[in-house]
């Protein structure tokens, strides 16, 4: 069982989304993934940013915490530093080869688009 995190970057009604494709299938989420070993959560999803998107961010606070299939996830709502105005870039997760990377693409979705996602459906009670 994995510890798993995910991010949540909420500007002007958009929320930072990376595209994932699988052999089994391809479907968009929050930037995130496993707590290494001697990591704290809020490490790993700072770390988990940088390396999906490129972005650096700030943790604002924990959303929340619920069991998955893998084993816990938590998800923070994160913001960037002031001042920072750089563009979302896609990133490589570098526990995979380059030739069977599952990241796809990284950018804002609107907010209003995305209601009938579970996991965003999530977020927006809690915000």
């Amino acid at each position: 069982m994995r510890h798993r995190v995910c991010a949540a970057l909420i500007e002007e009604q958009q929320i930072l989304m990376v595209e994932l494709h699988t052999p089994s299938r391809t479907f968009w989420t929050l930037p995130g993934g496993g707590v290494e070993s001697g990591e704290t959560k809020e490490q790993a999803v700072m770390r988990e940013v940088l390396e999906e998107t490129h972005l650096h961010v700030t943790i604002e606070r924990q959303l929340y915490e619920i069991s998955i299939d893998q084993g816990i996830e938590t998800c923070f709502l994160v913001q960037r530093p002031s001042g920072s105005s750089s563009a979302p870039r896609l990133g490589i997760d570098p526990e995979l080869p380059l030739n069977q990377q599952e990241l796809r693409t990284v950018r804002f979705r609107p907010l209003k688009d995305l209601q009938d996602d579970p996991q965003i459906a999530r977020l927006l009670t809690l915000l």
